[in-house]
């Protein structure tokens, strides 16, 4: 019944200890910059996060692409091979066509191993709106329950993920295609800092702007204390791009509004990280509705 392999992307954000604690699978994007190519999460080789930004902050934006055919169908076909079932945890195909990739793979490989099952799951979301279901999915492996089970579960409280975050610099999104140039030149313009979210879906919309950085963060705080769960043992994420005083401010800040055992805060992972570039604080929790 709990015999399945739970599989995501390195847009989930989740480290190694993470993955491993979790028995998760995951596949990797890829970035190109001036560098070279780059592999967006390998277990054996720890994600040096501050010379990554260094080198955005030096060199600019690099390019990503979606996970190709070839690759899901590499890591999906052995474990069927094994007689293995895949609950596979997409980013948000709002932002990316990773998870149709997946989503045609899975149906092409069914063809072939019709007695298997593989459940490709559109989170609407990225980083750890996308990390936390994967977490929660192992959580509930655990305790015997169904791959069905939990991809409906994922699939009835995606919408309840808030994934609020605010930028230094909106043009590293405009030039990875995630957001509209018109919205990217207003944020360059005299300290103004945007509040941004992911919506109903999956796209990344503006929802406010704050003028300084200590404004931006108290308004990030501002917006868990009006959506979040008043009392929930789900897990509360902060993901920043090189700045991690700034997410333990914006974790204390969360702490005088609730009393939350923990928050767990991680560097961006490259993948995402080059999209919304140095600086960038991302809030991630569940609402008791759908976050609007």
């Amino acid at each position: 019944m709990d015999d399945f392999v739970i599989m995501t992307d390195s847009s989930s954000n989740l480290t190694p200890d993470l993955v491993q604690d979790a028995e998760l699978e995951v596949i990797p994007f890829h970035c190109l910059s001036h560098h070279g190519e780059m592999i967006c999460y390998d277990p054996e080789t720890p994600f040096d996060g501050h010379a990554f930004y260094d080198s955005l902050r030096q060199d600019g934006p690099v390019k990503t692409s979606a996970i190709n055919a070839h690759q899901f169908t590499q890591a999906f076909e052995p474990l069927l091979q094994k007689g293995k079932d895949i609950l596979y945890i997409a980013m948000s195909s709002g932002i990316s066509s990773t998870c149709a990739v997946a989503m045609q793979t899975a149906k092409d490989l069914l063809k072939k191993y019709p007695d298997r099952m593989i459940r490709v799951v559109d989170t609407l979301g990225a980083s750890f709106g996308e990390g936390i279901f994967a977490l929660k999915a192992a959580v509930m492996r655990r305790a015997r329950q169904s791959l069905r089970s939990v991809a409906e579960w994922i699939e009835d409280n995606k919408r309840r993920m808030c994934q609020f975050f605010t930028v230094d610099d909106l043009m590293f999104l405009h030039k990875g295609g995630r957001l509209s140039g018109i919205t990217a030149r207003f944020g360059s313009i005299a300290n103004i800092k945007p509040l941004l979210k992911g919506d109903s879906e999956g796209k990344i919309v503006t929802c406010g702007k704050v003028i300084g950085r200590k404004k931006s963060l108290q308004a990030l705080a501002d917006l868990f204390d009006r959506h979040a769960e008043q009392e929930s043992d789900e897990i509360v994420a902060i993901a920043h791009g090189d700045c991690e005083e700034d997410a333990l401010y914006l974790a204390g800040l969360l702490k005088r509004k609730r009393s939350l055992k923990d928050v767990l805060i991680r560097c961006y992972e490259p993948g995402t990280g080059c999209h919304v570039g140095p600086g960038a604080v991302a809030l991630f929790f569940f609402s008791p509705v759908p976050c609007k």
